[in-house]
């Protein structure tokens, strides 16, 4: 068979051969149903003469699996050759009973930047810190990064980190510290922590806004009656009928637009639960006092702040550096609304309205605003505290190179010596300092001779730029580039894992859910590791790539099925529910 095979593509074009593996990629980019390209396939050969054209549903599913997604693997692997150092960023989410543990590394290049590539992508029988562990090393043993990590991300739980103070020794982070016999940096999701920091500090609030904005929608929720009667009360008051939003507590950025879509109708939403002789009891008592407006507004101004922070945290490409800045404006923001006893114009004059009206107490008022911005500001402090390399992480922020950045070897011989510190342990890692200085004093001077169009542009074209003027003159960099690759490593939240969530969601639906693991893998590796490069430029990618083309019509695209169980088999032959 193998030898047919080659003979085969003898007589198949490049071209031909290219066009079937982008189509093949196209099917993964649009999250496409396997099933459909059988139909397309036929339509391709019916419509355009492409008689050749054979990628129905099998060889679809073949071909990504067996060979574009080992292509962008192999990529990555080439890639990690060439850097010193990486993070690993983990979580465990549930797709149904299936625990799933993605296991993504972040390294940085100096042609192409901040990149997040997934390595494995498996199910564990379950989410203790042993199996987390052993996956991880795992992972780092088949990929030679055991001397190259230098940090590990994850979410802020026990089992990961061991809580706030980071106590104990059964959870993830100290087991991978005793393994690689050295210290690492535990870079807890910033993201969770703000949004948790606003969660805590509702909870002083006089009324449970968050479980009062789930109660409205879900008396709403598919509910066609309550809707139409609701939208009659907006007519009669006058307002503009809008459909409300969901809230979950464990979406980041879900609860604010939930508030305002409330705010926006209140007045429709009012009158209609007031005038029910059903009413929930916790509805009719949040309506009939008048104050309750006031607090959603107050609570909505907050997670206006809040927000705006975790979309700042929530970018792929921030790094730990980055974050100290963001959290010391967000901690020193609520400290002075704090302090300064900070509220709107439209609170201030609700407050008014309700203190001459008797509803509320203004002293009462302000001590619940003030244990309010209390709690946020401290839940972040610790949160921040907990990270002990923070101080070390702030010796670092001339890697920002922000308009107000002042570079001088004074500032940046501290983050050597924090480098260092980390990099005690790994044989395969040398720095030479005096290589180093010199190579920071030929970039001071590129820095220094830069406009200020150029300093408002995003850190890493900045870093991008430097590098490239130096190779442009033939100018040696390595030392620099250790430093910075050092820097960007460091992430500042979990969110390359979560849009890899994001992804998997999207690929595993409801209609295409007996998709196996291998499958849904393959197609996350190849969005991922290709950043969604349009299909047309894959093609074109593709057309120089001899090797990947011929693997395309040989045997080995098709070793994996033989080798595959029957239940396999089956769930394949259905693949997605789309027959």
């Amino acid at each position: 068979m193998c030898s047919v095979q080659f003979v085969r593509v003898n007589f198949l074009s490049v071209m031909e051969v290219a066009k079937e593996v982008t189509f093949v990629y196209h099917t993964i980019l649009h999250s496409q149903s396997f099933n459909s390209m059988t139909c397309t396939s036929t339509l391709i050969r019916k419509l355009f003469d492409e008689k050749k054209f054979t990628a129905a549903r099998t060889k679809t599913r073949e071909v990504a699996v067996n060979v574009i997604a080992p292509f962008a693997v192999q990529l990555t692997i080439d890639d990690l050759k060439t850097v010193d150092f990486v993070s690993i960023l983990v979580d465990a989410p549930n797709h149904k009973a299936i625990k799933l543990v993605p296991v993504i590394v972040r390294y940085f290049s100096p042609t192409t930047g901040v990149r997040n590539k997934i390595l494995e992508f498996s199910n564990l029988p379950g989410e203790t810190a042993d199996l987390i562990h052993n996956q991880i090393i795992k992972v780092l043993n088949n990929f030679n990064l055991t001397e190259k990590i230098i940090s590990y991300s994850a979410d802020n739980t026990n089992t990961n980190f061991g809580g706030l103070q980071r106590k104990g020794k059964n959870n993830v982070f100290i087991k991978l510290k005793e393994t690689l016999n050295r210290d690492i940096l535990g870079m807890g999701c910033y993201a969770h922590i703000i949004h948790n920091s606003i969660q805590c500090a509702s909870d002083c609030l006089p009324i449970d806004i968050e479980s009062i904005v789930c109660k409205i929608f879900g008396f709403f929720h598919i509910y066609t009656v309550r809707v139409e009667n609701l939208k009659e009360f907006c007519d009669f008051a006058d307002i503009q009928y809008k459909d409300l939003l969901s809230h979950s507590k464990t979406r980041w950025l879900s609860l604010f637009p939930a508030i305002e879509r409330i705010i926006s109708i209140y007045n429709g939403l009012k009158s209609y639960f007031l005038s029910q002789n059903t009413c929930p009891n916790a509805l009719k008592i949040f309506f009939e006092n008048e104050s309750s407006l006031l607090w959603l507004k107050f609570l909505s101004s907050q997670l206006k702040t809040i927000n705006s922070y975790i979309k700042k945290v929530e970018s792929q490409k921030l790094s730990a550096i980055e974050l100290t800045i963001i959290m010391e404006y967000l901690m020193q923001k609520i400290e002075n609304k704090r302090q300064e006893k900070f509220l709107t114009t439209e609170i201030e004059n609700l407050v008014t309205k309700f203190e001459d009206k008797g509803l509320i107490n203004r002293k009462n008022f302000d001590n619940k605003c003030d244990e309010f911005y209390a709690l946020c500001y401290n839940y972040l402090k610790n949160w921040n505290n907990s990270n002990q390399h923070v101080n070390q992480l702030k010796s670092m922020l001339w890697i920002t190179l922000t308009p107000k950045t002042i570079v001088t070897w004074e500032n940046v011989k501290k983050s050597v010596q924090f480098i260092n510190n980390v990099m005690s342990k790994p044989n395969s890692v040398t720095f030479d300092e005096e290589t180093f200085f010199e190579q920071f004093k030929t970039f001071e001077k590129i820095f220094h001779q830069q406009n200020d169009e150029w300093h408002h542009q995003d850190i890493e074209d900045k870093w991008l730029f430097i590098f490239k003027t130096f190779a442009d003159n033939n100018q040696e960099f390595s030392m620099l580039l250790k430093v910075v690759e050092f820097s960007f490593v460091l992430p500042g939240s979990n969110a390359a894992v979560e849009r890899v969530f994001s992804l998997m969601n999207n690929t595993w639906t409801n209609s295409r859910n007996k998709l196996d693991i291998k499958t849904v893998e393959a197609s996350l590796i190849i969005k991922t590791s290709f950043n969604n490069t349009s299909c047309e430029k894959f093609y074109k990618q593709i057309l120089e790539n001899k090797s990947l083309l011929r693997q395309v019509h040989g045997s080995a695209k098709y070793l994996a099925l033989a080798k595959s169980t029957k239940e396999t088999l089956e769930s394949e032959n259905s693949e997605d529910g789309s027959m």
